[in-house]
């Protein structure tokens, strides 16, 4: 009941914000909402499938973007790409160097704190891990600060890429929606099983992608209220973080948090602003590309703002990729060692 009761605060006051025209209000006033009833009742919300919902429904409204995709946008992607090896090899030394030299801190947490990884995915390496409350301050800090700062710094445009008018939804083209998110759920519990970052999202880009350049989706677009409802469970799923972390403690370690966090963040944009003038690229877009982490709000936030979000999140799909495969396959090797 206090869960329904949270929910129904959070959708309210984050409605009154965006009403207001404070940019993203629904995400930030349920992340505001739920972190203050987490941290005073001890309660987080229950959201047992909602990050699946949010990872499929972002993944089918990206996907649907791909209908005017061809070979040679990807190949203006790929130098971009480089790039962000490249800054992301810098923004994960130079946040564990501020970690270790600076604040003292042991290698292990270290590189805990500076994984820049997926909402779910971090969330699970820091149980698994058993990682200290200061590691999740750091992850906590991070999602908020980018959160809150490509919020204020996008404004939003309710959505205006993704819902547009299109033709009446028919029995057929809602049977082949309903295709779609079965078939990205299916598929990316498979890929969880090895432990693929936002599966959802990642399965649900493809099929969503390989329906609309089939002619199988023509016209089909998701509605507003589907994102409005992913911003949501976003925000609650972020807020309810903040269950069992006490004021002393968050302000003992928030400011290394933020100094972590801020480190990565400014090696971002300074890389986003070099590709910008070498690869002739929009650097807002860049920015969010390179951005450490937190693709389920950056993927929001970008299509709040109406910008490229096909651009943005291959590169994001593309880090992740790259980070948590490898961590993936030490896990399984690890739990193979342990079931011999």
């Amino acid at each position: 009941m206090k869960s329904i009761l949270c929910l129904l605060i959070a959708a309210g006051f984050g409605a009154l914000l965006q009403f207001e025209g404070v940019p993203h209000g629904l995400l930030l006033g349920s992340i505001v909402v739920t972190a203050l009833f987490a941290s005073k009742t001890g309660i987080a919300p229950a959201t047992p499938y909602g990050l699946g919902y949010i990872q499929v429904t972002l993944g089918i409204a990206t996907g649907l973007m791909f209908e005017a995709w061809d070979s040679e946008t990807a190949s203006t992607m790929l130098p971009s790409l480089g790039v962000l090896l490249i800054c992301l090899t810098v923004q994960i030394a130079l946040a564990g160097w501020w970690l270790t030299r600076g604040a003292g801190w042991n290698r292990t947490d270290a590189l805990l704190a500076v994984y820049p990884g997926a909402l779910a995915a971090v969330f699970d390496l820091l149980e698994s891990e058993k990682a200290s409350s200061k590691v999740i301050i750091v992850h906590l800090m991070r999602l908020l600060l980018i959160t809150v700062l490509v919020s204020f710094l996008i404004p939003g445009q309710a959505a205006a890429v993704a819902v547009a008018d299109g033709d009446p939804l028919t029995t057929g083209m809602a049977l082949t929606a309903f295709s779609v998110i079965a078939l990205s759920v299916l598929l990316g519990r498979l890929l969880l099983v090895i432990g693929v970052p936002a599966p959802f999202m990642l399965t649900a880009i493809i099929i969503t992608a390989v329906f609309v350049k089939s002619g199988w989706l023509h016209g089909f677009h998701m509605p507003d209220w589907s994102l409005n409802l992913a911003a949501l469970i976003l925000g609650v799923r972020i807020g309810s973080r903040f269950q069992g972390l006490g004021v002393a403690e968050l302000g003992r370690h928030g400011r290394t948090a933020l100094v972590s966090v801020g480190l990565m963040i400014v090696v971002a944009a300074v890389f986003a602003e070099v590709a910008a003038r070498w690869l002739g690229s929009d650097p807002l877009s860049l920015w969010l590309a390179y951005m450490p982490g937190a693709i389920e709000t950056i993927a929001i936030v970008a299509f709040g703002g109406g910008l490229n979000v096909v651009f943005i999140l291959t590169h994001h799909l593309s880090r992740m990729v790259l980070l948590h495969f490898a961590p993936a396959l030490l896990v399984q090797v690890r739990r193979a060692r342990e079931e011999t």
